[in-house]
């Protein structure tokens, strides 16, 4: 059999077949090399996509209490990652699905918690006397927004993602309600409900300065478009809760829903171009989508029973949903077009709060 080496004489014969598959030495190993960086990058690449891409946390209380689980996308592996006895609600990811922060109850207070996508990290982020809650990462993952109490009436602070250095950052004399960051993380929007003050949705920025309002009437629910530019939002203005549309800077402000019942829980695609929301036009709450501009209305879901809480995949390909058609909370996941539905949880329990 032939063996082929480096220093091979020029004058020598090499049979046909045997030059065909010959292969040099620098030539394998320049082929293992690359092999070797691309298995490192596949498994980089593994390393750091975000438990969000792939995994659905949720809660619930098939356990006896409120209680925080994950599963694949296709409702497989659920897999309990918090045990305390206690509430634990809210799970929200991280920017980079590495991290859940969650509202926990444990400590007989209601604090914010931290804890990776296996269960195994947990970290107590918050320890002041008073309910600390409606947490909000802010885009960079490096900080979050959240209402306390812990100065005897609720505000709006700020701490690093590890839970130091909380700043309040909200002084009002009525009550503020905590809604969303700006993508580039340089506004914090926030609603106030009246009292001394007009009411209406305002932004401030991280640091406590810049207070600028956005509208003057009864809103709620607001959501800023992923590039910044728009921001939609709830209001009772026109007598029932329709949803608007405006400029970030509160100009332009258009109603993009008509109905005589509620339309809520707003959401943007990924991409920007579209809006899932739950309107009660039918009779009972349904999901819904439509384009930014409010054009093509379309219903995605005819049960007998609420449907609530409608999230997109990271990828904006689906939505995640909880249905009560089954008479407990059960998640349900579609394509964004609302075909091929599939119930991922199937217990007795509630569950609800689904996150991607």
């Amino acid at each position: 059999m032939y063996e082929g080496h480096d220093n091979t004489d020029a004058s020598e014969s090499v049979h046909p077949k045997a030059s065909r598959y010959f292969w040099p030495k620098w030539a394998v190993l320049g082929l293992a090399v690359v092999f070797i960086l691309l298995s490192f990058v596949f498994l980089l690449a593994i390393g750091c996509s975000g438990g969000g891409k792939d995994r659905i946390v949720f809660v619930s209380d098939r356990d006896g209490d409120p209680e925080l689980f994950t599963m694949g996308v296709d409702g497989s592996d659920q897999t309990q990652i918090t045990n305390n006895g206690a509430v634990d609600e809210r799970p929200l990811w991280s920017p980079d699905g590495k991290w859940i922060a969650y509202a926990s109850e444990e400590s007989g207070d209601r604090e914010l918690n931290l804890v990776d996508k296996k269960g195994e990290a947990l970290t107590r982020l918050t320890f002041a006397t008073g309910a600390d809650t409606s947490h909000r990462w802010s885009p960079d993952g490096q900080r979050i927004a959240f209402m306390s109490s812990r100065d005897g009436r609720p505000e709006i602070y700020l701490m690093n993602h590890d839970g130091s250095d909380p700043t309040r950052i909200t002084f009002n004399p009525s009550e503020p309600r905590l809604s969303a960051w700006s993508p580039d993380g340089q506004w914090i929007a926030f609603i106030l409900d009246g009292g001394s003050e007009e009411p209406g949705i305002w932004i401030r920025n991280p640091d406590g300065v810049n207070r600028v309002r956005l509208t003057r009437t009864n809103d709620d629910e607001v959501a800023w478009s992923p590039d910044g530019q728009k921001i939609v939002f709830t209001s009772d203005q026109d007598g029932n809760l329709d949803i608007y549309i405006m400029n970030s800077n509160g100009s332009d402000q258009d109603r993009l829903t008509d109905n005589d019942t509620k339309d809520h829980q707003i959401s943007w695609s990924p991409d920007g171009k579209m809006l899932t929301y739950i309107s009660e036009r039918d009779g009972n709450a349904e999901v819904y989508t439509m384009m930014a501009d409010g054009s093509g209305q379309e219903r995605l879901t005819y049960n007998n029973a609420i449907d609530e809480h409608p999230v997109w995949s990271r990828d904006g390909k689906r939505i995640a949903f909880v249905s009560y058609m089954y008479g407990t909370g059960e998640i349900i996941v579609m394509d964004a077009d609302g075909d091929n539905q599939t119930r991922l949880t199937n217990n007795r329990a509630n569950d609800t709060q689904p996150s991607w």
